[in-house]
């Protein structure tokens, strides 16, 4: 129950008494408090309330919306406020038919289902459909499949380090659901989108049929309502490449009906009741697998290059991904030929690198959102000889100032790895050989890693 509305103003003329008669329609239809009113009309509930409270007549489109909040008659309604404005009705020379629509469309940012008449004069954006291009060939992940596949409210996190395939996993999902979703798919890269995050919930509640005239003036409200489109109606939306909980944190909701998913490095362990969903590097038959699947017609019968190329990438889907399609422009070079120029790390990091994709990029864009006390236990892990593994998390933090948040710092951004024993670590080839070849010549020379 919310507070009870003060009395409209007796000598409030027609404006009053139309105040009045939005009032009784809210009462026959059983006084839906304005907060769940605000759900379907998508309007505020003060912009619900102040319309019927006799201060002033409120705009065509808010009345309308509390109309069919209450389950009203909007033509009815209309020509009501078009009498109390004043303003003359349109006369168009001949009534335009009815479109009937067979496929859900947002009008007017409300989802209009199939088979439903729009009424003529409405503006009808078609929902939206934003997802990138599917990835294709996608090897193993069956475990993690399974855990997205148990129907939950609460939205997905897929974590991991970097070029383990999280947006490409993230993205088969998402067309694999899209289907369902017919109030249509939001995506957005926080990566490259703007750092402000009133234009990201803008251009969402835009693309899901709201007119710039609806739109709460508040980034909180605005969030709110792109909270309700979530629990209430079939609409996916992806976020990737989040840094950090602030980013999304105004946008969780619950998706009864839709679904939610965020890809970070980070776990985003400061989100609560959030579906979380690890990717590591790939077994090696999964690694194998993913080459011969894109290397059909050259590897048919020799294995053994095609696992020592796994090994080389470290089993990391991005560095394997890179070197199939080098390798796939390469159909007159011997793959055991290329493979052997491949051996030193250095030179397969040079080497892993296509179009604007590149692994050692990514590396840095890992090792830049380090800090001080994280670059130096990873420069001095790096110095150790590569067959040595990085040690235990005690053994890492016994010299001041590295302490536990530190070793999970690395882990976190994917630069230091669990081996599989309860508190040890190891650190990747390709990470090594990136500070190695990379990092410390480079420490001299602020201007890279500034």
């Amino acid at each position: 129950m919310g507070r009870p509305e003060k009395p409209i103003n007796a000598s409030g003329g027609a404006v009053a008494a139309f105040a009045s008669e939005l009032r009784r329609l809210r009462a026959l239809a059983g006084n839906p408090t304005y907060r769940d009113m605000a759900r379907s009309a998508l309007y505020s509930p003060s912009v619900l309330s102040s319309a019927a409270s006799g201060h002033r007549l409120p705009t065509l489109q808010v009345t309308l919306a509390f109309v069919a909040a209450c389950g009203g008659d909007q033509e009815v309604w209309r020509r009501r406020w078009l009498e109390v404005s004043g303003t003359p009705p349109p006369q168009p020379p001949t009534p335009p038919r009815p479109r009937d629509f067979t496929s859900r469309t947002v009008l007017a940012g409300r989802t209009v289902l199939p088979g439903r008449t729009v009424m003529p004069g409405r503006t009808v954006l078609p929902p939206p459909a934003q997802l990138p291009l599917r990835p294709r060939g996608l090897v193993g992940r069956s475990r993690e499949r399974s855990l997205l596949s148990r129907p939950a409210a609460a939205p997905i996190v897929i974590c991991g380090p970097v070029g383990v395939g999280k947006s490409a996993f993230a993205l088969d999902y998402a067309h694999q659901i899209a289907g369902e979703m017919v109030d249509g798919q939001l995506y957005a890269d926080l990566g490259s989108a703007p750092s402000d995050d009133r234009s990201l919930v803008t251009c969402f509640l835009r693309a899901c049929g709201m007119r710039d005239e609806q739109l709460p003036a508040g980034l909180g409200q605005q969030a709110g309502v792109l909270r309700s489109m979530l629990a209430e109606r079939k609409l996916l939306m992806l976020l990737e490449n989040v840094r950090d909980e602030r980013q999304v944190r105004l946008l969780m909701a619950e998706t009864r009906r839709g679904a939610m998913i965020v890809v970070s490095r980070n776990p985003l362990l400061g989100l609560r009741d959030v579906r979380r969903v690890r990717l590591d590097v790939l077994p090696r038959d999964d690694s194998v697998t993913m080459i011969t699947d894109a290397l059909a017609d050259r590897v048919t019968a020799d294995l053994v290059d095609c696992d020592r190329l796994a090994e080389l990438c470290g089993d990391l889907p991005l560095a394997i991904d890179i070197a199939v399609r080098k390798l796939a422009a390469r159909p007159d070079v011997p793959l055991a030929r290329i493979i052997g120029r491949l051996t030193d790390r250095g030179a397969l990091l040079d080497w892993l690198r296509i179009g604007d994709v590149s692994v050692s990029d990514l590396l840095r864009s890992a090792y830049l959102q380090l800090g001080g006390a994280a670059r130096t236990l990873l420069h001095e892990l790096a110095h150790r000889s590569p067959g040595e593994p990085a040690g235990r998390a005690d053994d890492l933090t016994s010299t001041a100032p590295i302490g536990d948040e530190v070793v999970d710092e690395l882990a976190a951004a994917g630069l230091l790895r669990h081996d599989g024993r309860a508190g040890a670590y190891r650190l990747d080839p390709l990470v090594r050989a990136f500070v190695v070849r990379y990092v410390i010549p480079m420490m001299n020379q602020r201007s890279i890693f500034s």
